[in-house]
């Protein structure tokens, strides 16, 4: 075989080619008419539903569901169930759940019937779709055409519509680049139309607020019967009274363009102070929440200050006018002689503390400087002097001396005293002192 193949390489590659060009084919023609593989393609879905017509409606012919315009799904099968139609649909697995409250409605896509199904997949507060369960027709709405539109109206309303149609062909007939030009400008209008409508929807509590304040006006208004006529007359009154000043009222509207060009300027100025305005006023929320208690407690002060003002600071004040311009001249004075008074209490304060001052004395451990202060160690010298001059006997006062010498000082003078010539009796007098006070000291203590 392969000996074959080696003979006839260049018409089996051509024909392994063909077979790899058929699949691809075969493959994308089952795609493109939405036929599945079973061993390749993951299994649908299955999901039924209730309409009561399912005209236009056949398996096979591409006819999809679908999810905000991306399907999700196709058409498989279309059955007659006790006269209602019931359409099975083979929906994608990644688009599941699908919700009980979910609703489908057939839709044509052209004016020939080329039919899709809408499906509003539901909210998570309802139970999702078992797979071959049946929406119910509650749920469903099927496509309307235009003879039961027309089969509405009577006679009168049917001739009406057909003259309307008739002259508005007649009135667009040779006009279609001025219809293209006018459906061209809508497009900034419809533009302008979604922003609006974007803004309307955030502010859906205002708009509830809104019609809920209408329908209480409404009704109050419907109740003042009198009122309302009395409105109706004093509104005629004033516009005969305007129609009366007819160049006036020419004359403003002439005058309303640059106001409202101005005002335009005016709050486009002003929109820097609005973004500020808005931030400021929600920060004063809280404050004004509390507003009618800070009144009520200002009012309960001014309430029991009022007896003290009335009584004893009004008359204080009285009695205090006649000698206030002559503390006015003694005011002055002394601001005129402040600076000089602050200055000598400053240099008094640095002498004071010189002297004084000792914030963190010997008794901080953790002071960095522990000495104390000059009059603390003043007291000290008193009491010193006092103690020098104390002591006394029968020849009069007599002061304290504390003589000290190390034991090579004693040695080094007794040495040089006895090589000096010194008399013996006067060495021994010396040496027996210093030796008669060491028993004091202990043994070995003194000059070892």
């Amino acid at each position: 075989m392969m000996t074959a193949i080696r003979k006839s390489l260049r018409d089996f590659i051509a024909v392994a080619a063909l077979v790899v060009i058929a699949a691809v084919t075969s493959y994308v023609i089952l795609q493109e008419q939405r036929l599945r593989i079973p061993i390749l393609e993951e299994k649908p879905f299955q999901l039924k539903a209730e309409f009561e017509t399912a005209q236009a409606v056949v398996p096979g012919q591409g006819q999809t569901l679908r999810v905000a315009g991306v399907r999700v799904g196709d058409v498989s099968d279309v059955e007659l169930e006790d006269g209602n139609a019931v359409v099975t649909f083979d929906v994608d697995r990644e688009y599941l759940p699908i919700y009980s409250d979910a609703t489908i409605l057939m839709r044509p896509r052209t004016g020939l019937k080329d039919m899709f199904f809408a499906l509003d997949p539901g909210t998570r507060a309802a139970r999702p779709y078992e797979e071959g369960e049946v929406v119910p027709m509650a749920n469903t709405a099927p496509d309307v055409n235009l003879d039961e539109l027309l089969a509405a109206l009577d006679a009168d309303t049917q001739a009406y519509l057909r003259t309307l149609i008739v002259g508005a062909g007649q009135g667009l007939e040779g006009r279609d680049e001025d219809l293209g030009r006018m459906l061209a400008a809508l497009g900034p209008v419809n533009r302008d139309l979604d922003k609006l409508s974007t803004e309307v929807a955030k502010r859906d509590e205002n708009l509830k607020r809104l019609v809920t304040n209408l329908s209480s006006l409404t009704r109050a208004v419907g109740q003042q019967d009198q009122d309302i006529a009395t409105l109706v007359d004093a509104s005629n009154t004033t516009l005969e009274a305007i129609g009366e000043q007819d160049p006036d009222v020419q004359q403003a509207t002439a005058l309303l363009p640059e106001a409202l060009r101005e005002t335009r300027l005016a709050l486009a100025a002003a929109k820097d102070f609005g973004d500020e305005l808005g931030p400021a006023f929600d920060s004063l929320r809280p404050f004004a929440r509390r507003l009618p208690e800070v009144n009520s407690a200002t009012e309960g002060l001014a309430k029991s200050t009022t007896p003290v003002l009335r009584d004893e600071i009004r008359p204080l004040v009285r009695a205090a006018r006649p000698v206030v311009p002559d503390l006015r001249n003694a005011a002055n004075e002394l601001s005129n002689a402040s600076p000089p008074l602050t200055k000598v209490g400053g240099r008094l304060n640095e002498l004071v503390n010189m002297a004084a001052l000792n914030p963190r004395g010997a008794e901080d451990p953790d002071a960095p400087n522990r000495d104390e202060g000059y009059l603390y160690w003043g007291a000290w010298l008193a009491h010193n002097g006092t103690s020098v001059f104390t002591g006394q006997d029968g020849n009069g006062a007599y002061r304290r001396i504390y003589f000290t010498a190390s034991c090579q000082n004693i040695t080094n003078l007794l040495s040089g005293a006895l090589g000096q010539g010194l008399p013996a009796d006067l060495s021994k007098q010396i040496v027996g002192l210093i030796t008669g006070y060491a028993p004091l000291f202990g043994p070995g203590q003194v000059c070892g």
